[in-house]
């Protein structure tokens, strides 16, 4: 029984990390939409496309000393 758990937990934990990189750029265009109604930026394959590659290059890589 422990095996089925442990795979239902890797499956779960892939579906979700799907689900954001399809769904956390459209929420992203939503978030501009909402936030400034000129943009009015149209929800295509192609304002998701450059949302991900926004995102890829502006990620913080933040490493902290002790």
């Amino acid at each position: 029984m422990s095996s089925n758990y442990t795979t239902n937990t890797v499956l779960a934990v892939i579906v979700l990390i799907v689900a954001a990189i399809i769904f956390g750029p459209l929420l992203a265009i939503w978030a501009i939409n909402t936030l400034f109604p000129v943009a009015n930026i149209p929800y295509s394959f192609d304002t998701w496309a450059a949302i991900v590659l926004l995102g890829a290059f502006t990620r913080a890589n933040v490493t902290v000393k002790k």
